[in-house]
């Protein structure tokens, strides 16, 4: 479980923060100084209300967080206004973790609906960040629980769709460069081959408090959809190549292929 270090003078504000980690399955970590402040690698934040405290010893590559009434404008040192909502604390979590970009002042507008579409380079080397960019405002409905599986499948998804769409490398051939150890040349030369380096992924999202819906499109050949594994099938879950498919049915409501098998769409009812 990840951690969130904190040093708080004011009780107010150690209790939000503890209700936070409570909601969003955080374990909090209250020490009673910084000088009793001690390095763990589960632990991705620091928070304190202490200007003097803002670089405490062994604190490492860990993100520091000040909460308080002004900006202390210190490098490498985060800020919350001392009447954060839980909204801001979430958004400021979830940048820290992916080592993206927090601004507070985006949280004091909240929407209503996001409807937006992408297209999407075959880099497959960075499909974790590639998501986090697609789904970073996804916390403005979604708390990291059910954030975390609507990544999960996603990623499934798009892996799937720059490998076995856009890049056109079958199951078996990626069993055997994966068993031989040469699954990045694979890949590599792909990308390379003018057959495929320009085709794209198309992804589209709308999300509002009621739901989630996506699409995501490849420029491959496609596959036929009617020989997708049962997932009700125990034998299903043993076998390598689907299995992204069958993770991603278990975190969405619906999962629905195009007759080409070339477009997925899934959906997710709040």
């Amino acid at each position: 479980m990840k951690k969130i270090a904190c040093f708080i003078n004011d009780s107010n504000l150690l209790e939000r923060v503890k209700e936070f980690c409570g909601l969003e399955r955080f374990q909090e970590e209250v020490i009673p100084g910084p000088e009793k402040f001690v390095y763990d690698v589960a632990t991705v934040l620091y928070i304190t209300d202490d200007f003097q405290t803002l670089a405490p010893d062994g604190i490492r590559d860990i993100k520091v967080c000040y909460v308080g009434t002004e900006n202390p404008k210190v490098s490498g040192v985060m800020f919350l206004p001392s009447d954060f909502k839980m909204i801001h604390m979430r958004l400021l979590v979830d940048a820290v973790i992916h080592n993206g970009c927090f601004e507070p002042s985006i949280a004091s507008v909240i929407p209503e609906f996001l409807h937006q579409s992408f297209r999407i380079k075959n880099d497959i080397f960075n499909v974790e960040r590639i998501v986090y960019a697609l789904t970073k405002d996804f916390v403005y409905f979604l708390n990291f629980q059910s954030l975390e599986k609507v990544r999960v499948g996603l990623a499934e998804m798009l892996t799937n769709a720059i490998e076995h769409g856009n890049l056109g490398i079958t199951g078996e051939e990626k069993m055997h460069a994966t068993e031989n150890g040469t699954y990045y040349d694979l890949v590599s030369s792909r990308m390379s081959d003018c057959t495929y380096m320009s085709r794209h992924a198309t992804f589209t999202y709308y999300v509002d408090a009621q739901g989630l819906k996506m699409s995501l499109e490849d420029e491959g050949e496609g596959f036929d959809v009617l020989s997708l594994p049962d997932p009700t099938d125990p034998e299903s879950l043993l076998k390598l190549h689907g299995r992204g498919i069958l993770i991603t049915r278990m975190y969405f409501d619906e999962v629905k292929y195009n007759d080409k098998g070339n477009l997925v769409s899934l959906s997710k009812r709040f």
